[in-house]
């Protein structure tokens, strides 16, 4: 199951579960939202925190070997799919902490972005966007939820370099909002879950909303547009992927 779910009083723990480095595939994505369906559905659950189930990473973003398989069409699909995923995540009215337990890389790490708070690991694990040495444009949309999150400038320079933050270069260009110790990491995540989701739902949510919801609407209106009037299928289609088996 590329999504397990455990729970932890009122807190529902989500684990990416797809080996080696918990990519996103459609079924990935599709299993994801079923289970955001249910959650939100719960009362009894007042907040999630997402983490990678294991290994190096905690997600290294779309599973570009699957993509690269993908004809147009497909592919066209799929990102619609991803970035529709990525916009629910944006505003969705319940706390998301993630637990980032491993390397977060890519669009792993705009999703990352795309929740309330992030929790990283302090030690052996880095923040990433390698778009620029995987040959790859980001839509403009994506890009301006990261502007939202850690400023035009710091997002300028993090993609155009594809630089590697480790915890304490992340935590200071504001990837990530705190550093645990490698074993408390989930814990730690599971008690900010916890106490976002004290808040009243419905005010958290309002809140969440006012804060979000017009960059989410653009946001999704822009990738939407650049996929279906500017994406390049061959600029996935002939991806370098020797980038991502560099890191520590």
């Amino acid at each position: 199951m590329p999504i397990r779910m455990d729970k932890r009083n009122e807190v529902a723990i989500l684990a990416m579960d797809n080996s080696p480095e918990n990519a996103f595939t459609m079924d990935m994505i599709q299993q994801f939202n079923a289970t955001l369906d249910s959650i939100e559905a719960d009362d009894t659950v007042r907040g999630v925190v997402v983490s990678g189930a294991g290994g190096e990473f905690f997600s290294s973003g779309m599973d570009l070997q699957y993509v690269m398989g993908l004809e147009a069409d497909p592919m066209k699909k799929f990102f619609k799919t991803l970035f529709t995923f990525f916009h629910r995540a944006f505003v969705f009215p319940k706390p998301m902490v993630a637990a980032i337990n491993g390397h977060v890389v890519a669009s792993a790490l705009a999703f990352a972005m795309c929740l309330d708070y992030r929790v990283m690991q302090k030690q052996k694990v880095v923040c990433s966007f390698p778009e620029i040495d995987v040959s790859i444009i980001p839509p403009t949309g994506c890009l301006a939820m990261v502007k939202y999150v850690i400023g035009e400038r710091m997002t300028d320079l993090a993609f155009s370099s594809g630089r590697k933050f480790d915890g304490p270069l992340a935590l200071a260009a504001g990837m990530v909002d705190e550093l645990a110790e490698n074993q408390s990491v989930t814990e730690r995540a599971v008690a900010v879950a916890a106490e976002l989701g004290a808040k009243k739902p419905r005010l958290f949510a309002e809140y969440k909303r006012r804060f979000r919801g017009e960059i989410a609407d653009c946001m999704l209106a822009e990738d939407m547009r650049y996929i279906d009037e500017e994406l390049d299928v061959t600029m996935f289609q002939n991806c370098d992927l020797n980038c991502l088996r560099s890191l520590p």
